[in-house]
């Protein structure tokens, strides 16, 4: 069996997969897909091509989604899942280049516009399109990891750009240079057809070289836009904020109540003594192992199940009774009676210190030295992580799914904004995005569309990963958040990577380990690790003044016209396609 378009399909996936963590070479990711981008013009049959192609995407999402099986012994459907169904994406993109070569389109146009249109769809895809809401058939759901521009994450002067058009728009510059290379080493016509079939020799160099010019000035424009960006006044000094990390598993997490409790109250105590003391200590996506429960608006509490009302008592008196002392972000579960029933939330719940009624003096006892303050659910829920899509009518789709069923999270429907003022009398707002909602460009950009915050959170329980290189990724995918609302972001994460990630996507502050001196005291080291990986699998707390951007991106107000451009272009040429195959019929 002749290979030769096997091997370079499967090369792609390989050189792709190490454009990414854990080898990280960002590099790569700007000839990664030219192998790959050989089957537009490969003389062999359709089947051949679109297995070819089919493999290369295989590969690739089998070695870079290689970390979800890690999660639980059933992850490993999951992971089955991803690997067979993602590279149906990479074939609908080379249909769709195909299309636009037979009118002429040239691969540095062709490539990119189907790159991320497809990278678009696989964000959103089935149910996550917000056109949707108008037929009641919004759920926000998809993949929006290993973007192609997310290669470049370390590239601060190039994706700066994504304040401008999101990641989106790094994945076009990216995907250009790919289409650019490959038309200096592909054959000249496509399979006899094509207006490159009949074109003399130097009107395809004048081709190829038009492509290059093209891709070159959108790299240089987009470095120059960069540094302009860079250029900008120093940031404010925001409020001093302590994110906590532990090193939990997921197992001992789900099973050792008690390890989970000892590791984060002696984790919070270590933030809450540090000099000067926070304006606000953030925990880890549900690593509180208390329920916050409340009674919807017009609920009446009394009717709720004793069961739930027993958990509420229990809820007021662990962080209401308490004095907190500090403003405190939790990450945990959250319980409520709507008059007919109990919804489970993903939720960050936020409490402050109580004002001391008149005439109260130091030492007076107080019924609530604490007061809730507002509480954020998670809206774009994890596939069999936080419930199982159509489980009702497959319910063999409970396969893919570690958990036993009722564990299901209902999704939040506000982008809470927390109000918190420092001890010096300064008022500042933040939003929370919780675990992989920081992977999806869509929700962070609506905290500054209106009513800008000052500054964001992103709390996650990345304990299920053991290590791997999820959490490196992980944190690479949120500088471009950052970059996007032009808004600081502190992460608190669970076996990390914790850290501070400022609005020009540095990651400027990573936590210090906790560790216990010879003398058998906790103490932190004095300074965080430089090396990502040094800062995952640790005990540790992040504690920074957050950097304050009040520049308004011009992504927040545009939104997704990258890819609904690519989509228009796409579909135009589709058209064009079709018609003039009519035509020469």
């Amino acid at each position: 069996m002749k290979t030769h378009v096997f091997l370079p399909a499967i090369a792609s996936g390989a050189l792709l997969w190490a454009a990414f963590f854990p080898l990280d070479l960002g590099m790569l990711g700007f000839v990664a897909l030219v192998p790959w981008l050989t089957l537009v013009r490969a003389p062999v049959s359709n089947r051949r091509r679109y297995f070819a192609a089919y493999l290369g995407g295989f590969t690739f999402f089998a070695l870079a989604t290689n970390w979800v099986r890690v999660a639980h012994p059933m992850m490993i459907m999951s992971w089955i899942g991803l690997s067979v169904v993602m590279p149906v994406f990479w074939l609908a993109a080379l249909a769709i280049i195909r299309r636009l070569d037979r009118v002429g389109a040239p691969m540095a146009l062709s490539v990119p516009v189907a790159w991320v249109a497809l990278e678009y769809f696989r964000m959103h895809f089935p149910t996550g399109f917000p056109f949707m809401k108008q037929i009641g058939a919004y759920q926000m759901i998809g993949f929006g990891w290993y973007y192609l521009g997310y290669t470049q994450h370390s590239f601060l002067q190039l994706i700066q750009i994504a304040d401008f058009g999101g990641v989106y728009v790094v994945s076009f510059v990216v995907g250009a240079v790919n289409g650019a290379l490959v038309e200096w080493i592909r054959k000249p016509a496509l399979e006899g057809t094509g207006t490159a079939a009949t074109l003399p020799s130097p009107q395809v160099k004048a081709a190829r070289i038009g492509g290059l010019v093209f891709a070159l000035a959108l790299v240089g424009t987009s470095i120059g836009y960069g540094y302009w960006r860079f250029d900008h006044p120093a940031f404010t000094d925001g409020p001093l904020v302590a994110a906590i990390q532990g090193n939990v598993s997921q197992g001992d997490k789900m099973g050792d109540t008690a390890k989970l409790v000892s590791s984060y109250s002696q984790l919070h105590m270590t933030a809450f003594t540090e000099k000067p003391r926070p304006d606000l200590i953030i925990w880890p996506e549900t690593c509180c192992p208390v329920d916050w429960c409340s009674v919807a608006p017009g609920a009446k509490g009394e009717d709720a199940p004793e069961e739930f009302q027993r958990w509420r008592l229990i809820s007021r008196k662990e962080f209401l009774e308490r004095d907190w002392n500090t403003p405190v972000l939790f990450g945990l579960n959250g319980l409520e009676w709507d008059g007919s029933r109990v919804w489970k939330y993903n939720s960050a719940f936020m409490v402050k210190p109580a004002p001391k009624p008149e005439g109260w003096l130091p030492g007076d006892p107080v019924l609530f030295p604490s007061a809730p303050v507002d509480r954020y659910d998670k809206m774009h829920l994890v596939p069999f992580g936080e419930y199982v899509p159509l489980g009702e009518q497959l319910p063999f789709m409970a396969w893919f799914t570690p958990y036993k069923k009722g564990y299901e999270c209902r999704p939040g429907e506000k982008w809470t904004r927390f109000p918190l003022t420092t001890r010096d009398g300064r008022p500042f707002t933040f939003g929370c995005l919780i675990c992989y909602e920081d992977s999806d460009p869509y929700l962070a950009r609506q905290y500054v569309a209106s009513e800008p915050v000052d500054f964001l959170v992103n709390i996650s329980n990345d304990g299920w990963f053991d290590g791997t290189e999820e959490h490196e990724q992980h944190l690479a995918i949120c500088r471009f958040r950052a970059i996007e609302a032009r808004r600081s972001i502190v992460r608190s994460v669970n076996m990390g990577i914790s850290g501070l990630i400022d609005a020009d996507g540095r990651v400027v502050t990573l936590p210090r380990q906790l560790i216990r001196d010879s003398n058998d005291k906790l103490t932190l080291k004095e300074k965080p690790q430089g090396e990502w990986s040094e800062a995952k699998k640790i005990d540790g707390v992040m504690t920074a003044t957050v950097p304050i951007d009040t520049r308004r991106p011009l992504y927040a107000s545009l939104g997704d016209w990258v890819p609904a451009g690519c989509w228009l272009i796409a579909f135009v040429g589709i058209v064009a396609s079709l018609v003039k195959r009519k035509v020469a019929v």
